[in-house]
């Protein structure tokens, strides 16, 4: 294990894995709103339009530490604006969101030293397959949520269960999913199949690592707040950016881990 970080501490830097960190951040930023009129389209088939939005907008909400309520408005608003409908406007989402996965297959052969590639045709079809397979998993993902939600409200709640309690089976539920994500991420965005123990391990890694950059933001901006006195009204939008970067950070020192288990089997 310890190996491991070492090798994955040194890919990190040989690659210049802050500046892959930046990178990624900037296209997430530039692929969110199509992503979540994507994820809005595709659950809008089993809600209604408003709650769908809701729901979408929701999940992307839960994953950040501060200002939920207030990233919460402002991506409905942009939502709720929208003007894309039917078959055509939803390939047009898929097409905007495909620079997301090809982005990130860009980063994961950085760190696995994969060199070359495929067809610019062929990338862009898996990349919008990879589109629709992650709206399936929004979907499944609020389907968890109702469903925790629900037995939170009937089980736990009625069983007067200490707080801390509470908070702690929220927060291993929260890291068993971004486990889960990470993990799929690893395994199948690559075209190179990495071995299931080093894409688990990394997935692992990588989801304690986000979960503990969650906390840890979320209490400097309570304890700190120099977002608020320093950006006045722009502190949201800067601590939603620095949050994506950091969340960029952990995902790419997750591949550099990958990389490192897996280049000790070959």
């Amino acid at each position: 294990m310890f190996g491991g970080l070492r090798g994955a501490f040194s890919r990190f830097f040989a690659q210049d894995g802050l500046f892959l960190a930046a990178g990624l951040a900037f296209v997430f930023l530039i692929c969110i709103i199509p992503l979540i009129l994507l994820g809005v389209s595709l659950v809008g088939f089993f809600l209604s339009t408003e709650q769908a939005a809701q729901e979408v907008v929701g999940q992307l909400a839960r994953n950040f530490p501060v200002y939920k309520g207030e990233i919460t408005r402002g991506l409905l608003r942009i939502v709720q604006t929208r003007n894309v409908s039917g078959l055509v406007g939803t390939a047009i989402l898929v097409l905007f969101s495909t620079s997301l996965f090809a982005s990130t297959r860009l980063v994961i052969h950085r760190m696995l030293g994969v060199r070359g590639g495929r067809h610019l045709l062929h990338n862009l079809a898996v990349d919008a397959v990879m589109v629709l397979l992650l709206g399936l998993l929004l979907f499944a993902a609020t389907a968890i949520t109702w469903l925790v939600q629900w037995f939170h409200e009937l089980v736990l709640e009625p069983q007067e269960l200490p707080r801390a309690w509470v908070r702690s089976l929220g927060i291993g539920l929260s890291v068993a999913i971004s486990t889960v994500m990470f993990y799929l991420g690893y395994r199948y965005v690559p075209y190179r199949r990495v071995r299931v123990g080093a894409a688990l391990a990394g997935a692992l890694l990588a989801g304690l690592l986000w979960e503990v950059a969650k906390q840890l933001f979320r209490l400097y901006i309570f304890r700190v707040g120099i977002y608020d006195q320093i950006y006045g009204p722009l502190s949201v939008l800067v601590a939603f950016v620095m949050f994506v970067y950091y969340s960029a950070v952990v995902f790419v020192f997750g591949a550099a881990y990958v990389a490192a288990l897996d280049a000790r089997k070959r």
